[in-house]
């Protein structure tokens, strides 16, 4: 017997009329989304088209939910090196509160949890023990669609693909962040270590330069700021309105490193800074140090560049440990964590051949900035041993390996 709706047939005493699906209806019929009548007849085919109309409105509305929710990753792998800090970047679009959402970064394959975050709280209790202590979702962009993850002190076992999952209760969606994490840079770190303090010069800071609310120690080695005046104004050079101070010593040729520690019990609140000056800066008051000065500055979390504008430096935790390392000959200054040898930043300096001073800034009370003695331990002779020097990887600060300055 055939269907009962199957090819163009007439019903008794009425003409078929054509459909804007090319099908045939009687007149009067209403038409299904599906261009079937709701009633041609057959109970059976009316049934499954109600289905079918219904799962398609059920499909319709996931994908509108979807929609309604998409991330989107950076669209290329990225790249760092062990020991490093890296930022997985990862945003909503289009851009909306994440703050309540569900957000959680997966490894691909092993499927277990790298950090987990939702409605404002970090849960740890699900995280993979290679990612303890060491991931912090950015909550500075979670108001603005920023789903960032940051990882510290990279290691090999980090490289790979990352999910980034979030959802609430209506959709869902996910990007994936391809991460390459590389080992050659490895032994320049390494070098980095060892070559520094060979190119260490002796920093002291100048009394004569320090701001009147400074304090300094007696070998001229660490500062402090107080609340109350200790120098008199009219025998002190230093800037009028600028809390600093300056090492004695000028620098215009060669490579000069000097290595700085913050000590203190508020130094996570604290605000200080770090760098070179040209010897030649006006000391008048509403000095602008912007295109005379290169350094990094720390306040209250984050570390940035003192440039204009100021570029913010994706480190965690802060350092508290910096070499500072002057290089006339490229003209250059770059600063290193004192602890693993990574690069934090690196800025042009254009002195012209003038002369650069080390440049200190403290505005926190109960912290200190001290010059530490980071002279290089040479093996003793008796025990018959040699320092062992890795082959010198080419280094836009350094350059090749040679004898220290002095």
């Amino acid at each position: 017997m055939a269907g009962c709706c199957e090819g163009p047939r007439s019903f008794v005493g009425v003409p078929l009329e054509k459909n804007t699906w090319g099908g045939h209806l009687p007149p009067g019929k209403p038409l299904s989304p599906m261009g079937l009548p709701w009633d041609c007849g057959c109970p059976s085919l009316t049934r499954h088209a109600r289905r079918l109309l219904t799962s398609l409105i059920t499909l319709l509305l996931l994908q509108l939910g979807s929609a309604q929710l998409r991330v989107e990753g950076p669209g290329h792998p990225l790249t760092a090196t062990v020991g490093q800090d890296v930022v997985l970047p990862c945003h909503l679009s289009p851009q909306r509160d994440a703050r309540s959402l569900d957000v959680r970064w997966i490894r691909d394959q092993i499927s277990e949890t790298v950090h987990h975050y939702r409605n404002g709280e970090d849960l740890y209790g699900e995280q993979m023990g290679a990612y303890a202590g060491r991931t912090e979702l950015v909550r500075d962009g979670l108001s603005a669609g920023s789903l960032d993850l940051r990882i510290t002190g990279l290691r090999p076992s980090d490289d790979g693909q990352y999910f980034c999952t979030v959802g609430d209760a209506d959709a869902y969606a996910e990007a994936i962040v391809d991460l390459e994490v590389s080992e050659k840079q490895a032994a320049e770190l390494a070098w980095r270590k060892f070559l520094l303090p060979h190119y260490k010069v002796k920093v002291t800071l100048d009394p004569d330069m320090a701001h009147h609310m400074y304090v300094l120690s007696q070998d001229n080695s660490r500062v402090r700021l107080e609340s109350e005046r200790h120098q008199d104004p009219d025998t002190r050079k230093t800037f009028d309105d600028r809390c600093c101070v300056l090492g004695r010593e000028e620098f215009r040729e060669g490579r000069h490193c000097w290595l700085v520690e913050v000590e203190g019990e508020q130094i996570k609140d604290s605000v200080w800074a770090v760098g070179v000056i040209k010897a030649s800066m006006e000391r008048t008051k509403g000095t602008k140090f912007f295109g005379d000065k290169w350094a990094v500055q720390y306040s209250k979390g984050q570390l940035e560049s003192l440039t204009y504008p100021s570029t913010p430096l994706s480190l965690s935790p802060v350092p508290t440990r910096i070499w500072i390392c002057l290089d006339c000959t490229q003209e250059q200054v770059s600063f290193f964590n004192a602890d693993n040898g990574v690069q934090i930043y690196t800025s042009a300096v254009s002195f012209n051949g003038e002369s650069l001073r080390p440049w200190f800034w403290i505005r926190t009370l109960g912290i200190q900035l001290c010059l530490r003695d980071s002279t290089p331990q040479t093996p003793s002779p008796a025990l018959g041993s040699s320092c062992p020097c890795p082959a010198t990887p080419a280094s836009p600060l350094l350059g090749p390996a040679g004898a220290a300055q002095k």
